[in-house]
């Protein structure tokens, strides 16, 4: 006679319904398909997850409601053709559903110690195991392994079968591999999975999204040197969760990595991110839990490539242009990437340090929108005169004088002017000009005034702005060329010009320019000097020059004696100490002297002389 059990085992903890069948079946002395068969659910008919075939098996088994749902949700159900709702969220199914069935041979052998009859048929197989994303046990720290293949589901979900096949390798230990630690990723998905709780920011997206993500920029960041003592950081999905799970700020600081390394080998975005550009703008496009990583990515992307408007980037058109480098600059505007470069390190959109990436520079184009659209209206030399009217003669006047400025000074530059600023300056001198007739020989070019009266041109210049020379316009010509002065007023100007210079002459006697001055004590830096005196820290007084007009400092006796009572310099400190410069420069560097740089203003090799004194005497002692 056949014993036969009182009662149906209970389900274990997250056990799937085809391992639970098969211990029913083995405690009935039968097997899955047969026992299925049996109580009126066919094995096809659970396989394919049947309603009718699950609420049989469930009452002939005596499972409540809470048992029956807890088996399905370790299983996971169906929810179409490709999605399966596992532990209350939707997952891809080739995440759950596999050839390949895998587990911890250290809980099957668990579970067979003591067991009444083969330990098969104690053996329970845990949802969990099914996850791709799953790699370690957390109870034992041992690596989930394969344990059988079967491409037809009847096959492979007749875990009883298969169990009974490999129960002698299971517990002589033949699956079994090196324990590893259990990493913060394994313990995260673990109680995510089991218990729904998650105190990280990952909370609110999905595992699947998270486990994905965490996999593919993983496999990004092996090949980099990364900062774990994680001995899961050869592994991708724990990798990238040493980065995500610290925040948005430090995926992105990740995706920086990898787009600045592939930019400079010259890879596009779409290979340089791999498979997680090719996921996020394809496989998962429209999945809303993927839009957080989408978003991370797409910025990225934006920041360190010249992405154009009207691109797809990962399930969005740009709408307007980040960045741009030369060379698609050069392209939207038709000029050389070359002439472009030139222009925006004059402007300092680009710098010399990034030299080595050539015309794959980038820039902001918002930022240097208005610069970029100037370029193609600029023009040559011979179009710039034609232009304003003016003579060869009168346009090197005009620029070498400063009253015209080419947008960048550099020579191979052919087309470097800007035509408004020219008839800018044209209509600025004729305003309200009266019409002088052809003939009319009492009136003169500037630049004729200019040799007559030996009278400097910008002289005249300033004479017009005051409004203390009448302007004409020569009738029928046009331009600078056709703007003419009075010569009677132009010599009455010249003669008091004269008198002023005179007295100028004699007013600067006894004083020196600010570069004149720098040389005396050794500094020959006239900028920094200028800066010093602009900034208030040195006093100068600001006079005109009586040949050109224009006004520039000038040191007299008083200016020079309080500079030198304030500061000091290495040719002054050798004039008074008779010491070589070369011994008084040991002594500043063993005293770590700097020059007097206030707020890190640059005002050339000048030391206050309070600091000299208070430290040079350490730097003697230290010298010795």
């Amino acid at each position: 006679m056949t014993d036969l059990p009182v009662k149906s085992p209970r389900p274990a903890s997250r056990e799937t319904l085809y391992s639970y069948l098969a211990r029913l079946a083995a405690v009935w002395k039968t097997s899955a398909p047969e026992l299925a068969y049996d109580m009126g659910a066919p094995f096809k008919g659970l396989l394919e997850q049947d309603e009718e075939a699950l609420d049989t098996l469930a009452t002939w088994a005596k499972l409540d409601s809470h048992e029956f749902a807890e088996i399905l949700s370790w299983t996971g159900i169906r929810v179409g053709n490709v999605r399966t709702k596992f532990r209350g969220e939707v997952y891809v199914s080739r995440a759950l559903r596999n050839p390949i069935v895998r587990g911890c041979p250290v809980c099957l052998r668990e579970d067979a110690t003591g067991a009444d009859g083969p330990g098969s048929a104690s053996m329970v197989m845990r949802g969990h195991w099914q996850m791709r994303a799953t790699a370690l046990c957390v109870m034992h720290g041992h690596p989930i392994v394969p344990l059988w293949e079967a491409k037809a589901p009847a096959q492979r979900l007749d875990f009883g079968a298969r169990l009974n096949e490999i129960e002698a390798q299971i517990l002589a230990g033949s699956f079994d591999q090196p324990i590893k630690p259990v990493s913060a990723y394994d313990r995260w998905l673990d109680q995510r999975v089991a218990e729904g709780t998650d105190e990280t920011w990952l909370q609110t997206v999905s595992v699947f999204a998270v486990t994905t993500f965490c996999r593919l920029l993983g496999s990004l960041l092996l090949p980099i040197e990364y900062n774990s003592t994680d001995i899961h950081q050869n592994e991708p999905h724990s990798t990238g969760f040493n980065v995500v799970v610290q925040g948005i700020d430090a995926i992105r600081i990740s995706l920086d990595q990898i787009a600045l390394k592939a930019y400079e080998e010259k890879l596009g975005y779409s290979t340089a991110f791999g498979k997680l550009f090719e996921n996020l703008s394809v496989a998962y496009a429209d999945d809303p839990n993927f839009e957080v990583f989408q978003d991370l990515l797409r910025e990225c992307i934006l920041d360190h490539w010249p992405a154009a408007p009207g691109e797809q980037l990962i399930g969005r058109v740009i709408s307007e242009r980040r960045n741009h480098s030369l060379a698609s600059a050069a392209q939207e505007i038709g000029v050389s990437p070359s002439v472009i470069e030139t222009f925006f390190l004059s402007e300092g959109a680009i710098t010399e340090e990034n030299s080595h990436l050539g015309h794959r520079r980038l820039f902001n184009a918002n930022k240097y929108a208005e610069l970029l659209a100037e370029i193609p209206t600029l023009v040559g030399s011979v179009e710039m005169r034609n232009a304003i009217g003016a003579t060869k003669r009168e346009f090197a006047v005009l620029r070498s004088e400063g009253f015209l400025s080419p947008r960048v000074s550099d020579r191979k530059i052919r087309k470097p002017w800007r035509v408004s600023d020219g008839i800018a300056f044209v209509n600025e001198l004729s305003a309200d000009a009266a019409f002088v007739a052809e003939e009319d020989n009492s009136w003169e070019t500037l630049l004729q005034s200019c040799q007559r009266n030996a009278f400097a041109f910008a002289a005249i210049i300033s004479a017009i702005r005051e409004m203390k020379l009448t302007i004409g316009k020569r009738d029928g010509v046009d331009g600078f060329h056709g703007i003419v002065v009075s010569k009677e007023e132009v010599d009455l100007l010249a003669n008091s010009h004269h008198s002023i210079r005179t007295k100028g002459l004699k007013e600067i006697s006894g004083t020196m320019s600010v570069a004149e001055f720098g040389k005396s004590i050794g500094v020959y830096d006239s900028v920094a000097l200028l800066a010093l005196i602009e900034a208030g820290y040195a006093s100068a007084k600001l006079t005109m020059n009586p040949r050109t007009g224009r006004s520039h400092y000038r040191m007299g006796p008083k200016d020079m004696a309080a500079f030198n009572k304030r500061f000091v310099t290495l040719s002054t400190l050798s004039e008074e100490t008779g010491e070589h410069l070369n011994s008084l420069r040991r002594v500043f560097k063993l005293s770590k002297l700097t020059p007097f740089s206030p707020e890190g203003q640059n005002f050339g090799p000048v030391y206050l002389r309070d600091d000299v004194a208070e430290s040079i005497g350490k730097g003697r002692a230290s010298s010795r």
